[in-house]
């Protein structure tokens, strides 16, 4: 094999699963911003958890990005040197040969784009089927299976599959590499193990495994009598103060805006909505079932958790 990555010893193994276990949670957090902002500006429309779990993390995402960092290093730790994968920077899993894009390229991303499918259709159907919630919801997309996978959004993952493997993955593998040295420095032989940052990992696994075991509701009773708490009535209550008050503060400032400016503001904006007006309506035709429906708003309570389905 052309590298430590599928070396056997019991040392190396461990090693490799606590850098592994980084780069889950880095998927987790960063697939949590990004969930955020899309259904805060595209699909929900308002500030919603996107998660099942109260804290910043989507395991989806973090299992994502550790299949397809799993792909890339099996299939180019297997494949002959007669069939050259991309590698850019020629250091590539252990891989020296420089290699720009080519047609065997298409195996390893085809086997990404499937697996990303696959796995948020696990994951939707566990959570539909087993705790009765949808945290996504393609009900409304032409095609789509379940309600939780659909053509559009495999596109999407497409997309990603792409991004990841020509733009990412050389710049992950260096991560990886730069993150097995921080945390193991010296490397896989005589190594002194960076026990501060490997505790560190420890504490946040530790919130995130507390945090699942509150979100799968074993401990919903405790949580229901920390909501029913004084200390937490007054704490909605003065939240509700500043929001009102922010509100207040917003409505003064806009009066005091000349009526001439905002006027052309209001012709400009109304301009611009025409405009992109016509464009969705094509777009919502092509895409969903009811081209009326395109915000999944009604998905969320008013805390912003996603509903639970009778």
């Amino acid at each position: 094999m052309r590298n430590i990555f599928l070396a056997t010893s019991n040392h190396i193994v461990s090693e490799y699963i606590i850098v592994i276990l980084f780069m889950f949670l880095f998927g987790c957090m960063i697939g949590y911003l990004s969930e955020t902002l899309f259904r805060r500006f595209v699909s929900a429309k308002k500030w919603v958890n996107p998660g099942f779990m109260h804290g910043p993390w989507l395991p989806l995402y973090g299992s994502g990005l550790v299949v397809m960092f799993g792909i890339c290093a099996l299939i180019i730790n297997l494949f002959p040197s007669s069939m050259p994968l991309y590698n850019p920077l020629g250091n590539l899993f252990g891989n020296k040969v420089a290699s720009g894009p080519t047609v065997y390229d298409l195996i390893p991303i085809a086997i990404i784009w499937v697996c990303l499918v696959l796995l948020e259709f696990i994951a939707g159907v566990i959570f539909v089927r087993g705790f009765k919630v949808r945290l996504w919801d393609y009900t409304n997309m032409k095609g789509n299976i379940l309600g939780v996978i659909c053509p559009q959004f495999s596109i999407i993952w497409l997309i990603v599959d792409l991004v990841f493997y020509y733009g990412l993955n050389p710049y992950v593998y260096v991560m990886f590499r730069k993150m097995f040295d921080l945390l193991f420095e010296g490397g896989s032989s005589g190594q002194v193990v960076n026990v501060f940052l490997i505790f560190d990992l420890g504490i946040i696994y530790g919130i995130f495994l507390i945090d699942l075991v509150i979100s799968l509701g074993v401990f919903n009773k405790l949580v229901k009598m920390a909501k029913e708490s004084e200390g937490l009535k007054h704490y909605e209550t003065y939240r509700a103060k500043q929001k009102a008050k922010l509100l207040e503060n917003k409505a003064k400032l806009a009066s005091r805006i000349p009526d001439s400016v905002k006027e052309k503001y209001d012709n400009a904006k109304a301009a611009v909505a025409k405009e992109s007006s016509k464009f969705s309506k094509f777009i919502a035709k092509l895409m969903y079932i009811d081209p009326n429906k395109t915000s999944t708003a009604d998905n969320y309570d008013s805390s912003g958790r996603p509903k639970k389905e009778s």
